[in-house]
């Protein structure tokens, strides 16, 4: 085996414009697949801050519609009493979080005013107490807020806020902690910690600036208890809405299209999918057409190269090589060239998800139009799994590409193939 794969670096050596072909149609092949993988890995997988993706459910306001009226269904929010009520006590959720719609016109820069009139740009999230137990953010200082934070927002004269490192710096300097400092932003905001920040990519929990707040809310962020399925949220927030129909005599409600399991939120539009199965099938022949195009054009290239190789088998064969042992020389070659191919691609994915980062992560699925433009993170950019995948699936087709035009020259019989005209 070593023998072979040394014979396979001479050829490389000796044939670099075959090689070199060779390895550019892999690579290309693994770095557009991967693109595409990491592009939802990135959008659908359990990654910090959103570490329970898997497990989270959207609810948002419930439908309603007048009693006489059978058409116009219209959303509700929930009002602070209807969250406690309701939601916080699901049976089939682990935690609850209350919170304002996170749309695609959401993420709109606004102005926190420092105390030496300086103007920072922030995004900004109306959110309670339970959304730091949804999403795991690394505290630099102070804490997450509580339910006292939360409460009678609306009458404080000072709201309990937290900030991310990058802003805390730009309104009071590096290395200060800001914790209990005042500053300015339309309302009077007290920090009361201080979180590392986090890629615009992870767009449900993604914010600079965070307010407590415990009033009306457009949508709950539910997260199910392992034991429990979307079913099970569904049968309980059905019986609510019966109930609520039933002592509100003027109008019907129903969770008709309401409850959205994390994959169906960012990836259907317009309710294109509705769950896992749909999405994989919907990037099958994507994936499919990426990888079986580049192999046929190297079935091509690798049966032009036999043809010129038919002689040298021919010799080979008359002097007692065995077609096993020819094949497997054809293999190692292969598969030396389909390793560099799958190194060279991981290094045009890295480039193209770094230089088109503002474009193929917001491409994709429901991301917002306003977000700032979005850092990529180790467990982002590399993901083992999708990577040893993609070689897999490449090997897999390379072999094939280049097992089919060799066995056919190799059945050539050996006067034949020692005739053969390069």
């Amino acid at each position: 085996m070593t023998r072979c794969f040394r014979q396979a670096l001479a050829m490389m050596r000796e044939e670099r414009l075959f090689s070199s072909i060779y390895i550019l149609g892999t690579a290309l092949a693994i770095a557009f697949t991967m693109v595409m993988a990491v592009v939802y890995y990135a959008k659908l997988a359990d990654i910090a801050p959103e570490v329970n993706r898997s497990r989270t459910v959207y609810v948002m306001g419930m439908m309603k519609r007048a009693v006489n009226d059978t058409l116009r269904w219209e959303q509700t929010s929930y009002t602070a009493d209807q969250v406690k009520e309701w939601l916080y006590p699901l049976k089939s959720a682990e935690v609850v979080s209350a919170t304002n719609y996170v749309g695609r016109y959401s993420y709109v820069r606004q102005y926190l005013n420092c105390d030496n009139h300086k103007l920072v740009p922030v995004v900004a999230r109306w959110i309670d107490a339970n959304f730091f137990k949804v999403y795991q953010f690394r505290f630099v200082y102070g804490r997450p807020f509580t339910q006292e934070d939360c409460e009678d927002y609306d009458v404080k004269s000072v709201l309990s806020a937290i900030i991310t490192r990058d802003i805390a710096e730009k309104a009071f300097g590096k290395g200060v902690d800001p914790v209990g400092k005042i500053l300015n932003f339309g309302y009077i905001i007290r920090i009361v910690g201080v979180i590392e920040p986090t890629s615009s990519i992870m767009e449900e929990s993604f914010g600079q600036l965070f307010m407590a707040y415990d009033g009306q809310s457009e949508q709950a962020i539910v997260v199910l208890k392992e034991c429990c399925s979307v079913k099970d949220l569904e049968k309980e927030l059905e019986e609510i809405a019966r109930k609520r129909s039933v002592s509100d005599k003027d109008y019907d409600y129903s969770i008709h299209n309401t409850v959205l399991p994390h994959a169906q939120m960012k990836m259907s539009e317009d309710g294109e999918f509705s769950s896992w199965k749909q999405i994989l099938v919907s990037l099958f022949p994507k994936v499919f057409v990426l990888l079986l195009v580049p192999a046929l054009n190297l079935s091509g290239l690798v049966a032009a190269r036999m043809r010129r190789r038919v002689a040298e088998m021919g010799v080979r064969k008359a002097f007692g090589a065995k077609r096993r042992t020819l094949l497997t020389q054809v293999i190692s070659e292969n598969l030396v060239l389909t390793l560099c191919g799958g190194f060279v691609g991981l290094l045009i994915t890295w480039l193209l998800l770094y230089v088109f980062r503002s474009w193929l992560f917001f491409a994709v699925g429901n991301s917002a139009f306003t977000l700032p433009e979005p850092t990529v993170a180790g467990e982002m950019l590399f993901s083992p799994l999708i990577f040893v995948i993609a070689l897999a699936v490449c090997i897999v087709l390379n072999l094939m590409a280049a097992l089919i035009p060799a066995w056919l020259s190799l059945r050539n019989p050996i006067v034949e193939s020692m005739n053969e005209k390069k």
